[in-house]
């Protein structure tokens, strides 16, 4: 049972870890039922002829990547919404907020991409190892032995891949125009050297980062226009999740009506800040009240009240930097 001492996690701490949860569960289902796909394209690619071998791996390939894209970009949409939400705590860019809570299931991706480019290659990878193979007969019974232990698997970096799969297409496979001394023979089934290999890697993953981009940036239109359109009526609440003692259900108040005294006094450095940047800001500093109710007194949306504050937190941080650069200067002038 926890002590009464122990600290609760806070909503944000909370929706974070849900977050988290979806995120793996969503990676797994692609990661470990993606080998199915790949198996199944090493078995058709060993069937085919050498010219039709890329088409074959990438007709596997692109339907997992565009699922894998589908489930970062929901998860980023997860955390950008709840960085909105909480801005005192993500801080002033919910996107780079979103973007770096993101990474790890970022980093899982662009693994994944190397393992499933090995298994469908070779028919297997660091996660599946073949333990032996026999000729597929109609009827016939066979027996195959199961060894207990398997070989180490070669060092990742050491992989290399079929020369057939090796492109030149910055927009397709991320590989942009190279000498001809430095393309390889793409006709045959010989390995790729392991800087060419490195180098289709690594297009791959620069083309997948780029549709990542993409559709992240399509999350933060959308995400950005409905902030701005969704009226300021939710109730505010500490970061305990229990209501906020300032909320009030009188929504006509206006300003600071029945708000009594400031808890401090910031007016020496809000002479340079419009009116509505002026209210938002001491409402928000000087009156410590939450975003919906501060939303609410000026008439505004939550996005527009936050924009007030965060302008005027600028101009503001402004005034008291220069001020402290006066102080100091003072103090290094002799009398």
């Amino acid at each position: 049972m926890p002590s009464s001492n122990d600290t609760m996690p806070t909503r944000l701490e909370l929706a974070v870890g849900a977050i988290n949860k979806l995120t793996i569960q969503g990676l797994n289902e692609i990661i470990t039922g993606g080998q199915v796909p790949a198996l199944a394209a090493h078995t058709e690619i060993e069937g085919r002829s050498v010219s039709q071998k890329s088409a074959v791996f990438y007709g596997h390939f692109l339907p997992l990547r565009s699922r894998m894209l589908a489930v970062l970009a929901e998860n980023y949409r997860r955390y950008f919404k709840l960085a909105m939400a909480h801005p005192r705590q993500s801080g002033k860019k919910p996107e780079q907020w979103a973007w770096s809570q993101l990474q790890p299931a970022v980093g899982a991706a662009l693994e994944w991409i190397r393992d499933w480019f090995m298994l469908a290659c070779d028919g297997e990878n660091v996660n599946v190892r073949r333990a032996g193979s026999t000729a597929f007969v109609p009827g016939q019974t066979i027996s195959l032995v199961i060894p207990l232990t398997v070989e180490p698997f070669p060092s990742l970096e050491a992989w290399r891949a079929p020369a057939w799969l090796f492109q030149v297409s910055i927009a397709l496979v991320g590989i942009g125009l190279l000498k001809p001394k430095h393309v390889p023979t793409t006709d045959s089934e010989e390995k790729l050297g392991v800087s060419h290999t490195r180098l289709l890697l690594k297009g791959a993953r620069r083309v997948f980062l780029w549709e990542l981009k993409s559709a992240i940036e399509t999350v933060w239109n959308e995400e950005t226009a409905a902030a701005g359109a969704i009226p300021a009526e939710a109730t505010d609440h500490d970061e305990t999740g229990r209501p906020n003692k300032r909320q009030r259900t009188n929504h006509s108040l206006r300003g600071v009506e029945g708000l009594g005294q400031k808890h401090q006094d910031l007016s020496q450095y809000m002479h340079n800040l419009t009116e509505k940047q002026q209210m938002a800001f001491s409402l928000k500093f000087e009156y410590e009240l939450g975003l919906t109710e501060i939303a609410l007194r000026m008439g505004l949306d939550r996005k527009t009240a936050y924009e007030h504050i965060e302008a005027a937190k600028s101009k503001v941080d402004q005034v008291r930097s220069a001020e402290k650069r006066k102080s100091n200067r003072a103090k290094g002038t002799p009398g």
